[in-house]
């Protein structure tokens, strides 16, 4: 028996002397490259989280048809969420636990937050799929990237798209938004600025996210009678929204979105149709001019059956970044060598309706942007900036 344990002892120390020498943290470099997904796949924003994982897919399946990263595979490791803080702490925990060289999620910027600090701790960077919250990218970490527009970034873009939408009878407006860092930071940022255009706020209306009815708040809504109504929300509270209103058979000038979890989601037009005709919104949206965002498009269409919600683009870009920094980086399976490559990203082929993705000293895109999205004859189209238009006036 003893004669047999100084070769097994051997190996195996050899067998870790590599490892470490790799640092590879476990994996060769035959293997796949893991790339771990933490979003919400149970509870209210299902919906969202699963959309998000799909949209990935589809992006590894491309990369990996074309030969992946040099030759190697892709593999996408994903965890439940749960829609909660503690959910997605345990999500991202398990994730870096098993091998993976970067993180993508949260779709809520609760959620993002615990996953930054978990990245930040692991050194395992992280890219944000869809969270908005200003202040993810304030505390000066260095393992966090977000592609997405900001709460700032969509309440800047609302104000300058004003023009296009505002008309001169216009004088009152009123928000309606869930009361997350999300929903209150783009209403009370436009809220405060938008006295500048002329109009008087008449109404804030915060709800949480989870709420089963909106009809307390629509009461309120048609009793204040704004000329101008701006909701922010995600897409289950939303939808209440609208349905509550539509039953009412209550009208407003004009209702306008900033980043609205329905307003720009095909779902929401395959329910209500042209019943929300002339409902704007200022959100995410893919590049009708690329030729990528069409093979994402179609084949999301083609796989699953359905237009590509309009958040989970961003999961499919997420993605994208990483494999693009993958290719770039001296070792793929070194977490801290993959963070330095997308920290200089410069990619000019993608999906998104903007520049160049590069990302400043915080980690924030420093091109990113919503366009301006109307529902006309029940369909999504881009009316500005014109460059990103997909419609003829």
């Amino acid at each position: 028996m003893r004669k047999h344990r100084k070769p097994i002892f051997i190996v195996a120390a050899l067998l870790l002397l590599s490892m470490l020498l790799s640092g590879c943290g476990g994996q060769d470099d035959t293997g796949t490259i893991k790339i771990g997904s933490v979003h919400p796949l149970t509870g209210s924003m299902a919906y969202e989280g699963q959309a998000m994982v799909n949209a990935q897919m589809i992006a590894i399946d491309k990369i990996n048809a074309e030969g992946g990263i040099n030759g190697r595979m892709l593999e996408l490791v994903v965890r439940d969420s749960l829609g909660t803080s503690s959910g997605a702490a345990n999500a991202a925990l398990k994730l870096t636990n098993s091998g993976v060289v970067a993180l993508t999620g949260t779709y809520t910027s609760s959620s993002a937050q615990v996953v930054s600090r978990t990245a930040e701790k692991t050194k395992i960077p992280l890219v944000i799929t869809v969270a908005s919250s200003d202040n993810l990218l304030s505390n000066g970490y260095r393992y966090t990237f977000r592609i997405q527009p900001s709460v700032s970034v969509f309440s800047k873009n609302f104000l300058e798209y004003m023009e296009y939408f505002i008309t001169p009878d216009m004088k009152t407006v009123a928000f309606i938004y869930e009361n997350s860092n999300y929903g209150t930071g783009i209403a009370d940022y436009i809220s405060s600025h938008i006295e500048e255009a002329g109009l008087e706020v008449v109404g804030m209306l915060a709800y949480p996210a989870t709420t089963s009815t909106l009809s307390s708040e629509v009461t309120r809504l048609a009793a204040l009678d704004p000329d101008l109504l701006v909701p922010i929300g995600y897409y289950s509270d939303q939808t209440l929204l609208m349905k509550e209103i539509l039953e009412r058979g209550i009208h407003f000038n004009k209702i306008v979105g900033c980043a609205n979890g329905a307003f720009s989601d095909a779902k929401f037009l395959r329910t209500y149709g042209t019943e929300v005709d002339g409902i704007y919104d200022i959100n995410y949206r893919y590049n009708p001019n690329s030729e990528e965002a069409q093979y994402m498009l179609d084949t999301y269409r083609e796989v699953y059956g359905e237009d590509i919600p309009v958040h989970a683009i961003y999961g499919y870009e997420s993605i994208m970044v990483i494999a693009d920094a993958l290719k770039r980086c001296d070792n793929p399976d070194d977490p801290e060598a993959v963070r330095d490559a997308i920290a200089t990203s410069e990619i000019t082929e993608h999906v998104l309706p903007q520049g160049v993705i590069k990302f400043d000293e915080t980690g924030e895109n420093i091109n990113s942007a919503g366009v301006l999205v109307e529902i006309r004859e029940g369909k999504h189209v881009i009316v500005y900036p014109e460059e990103y238009a997909d419609h003829e006036e």
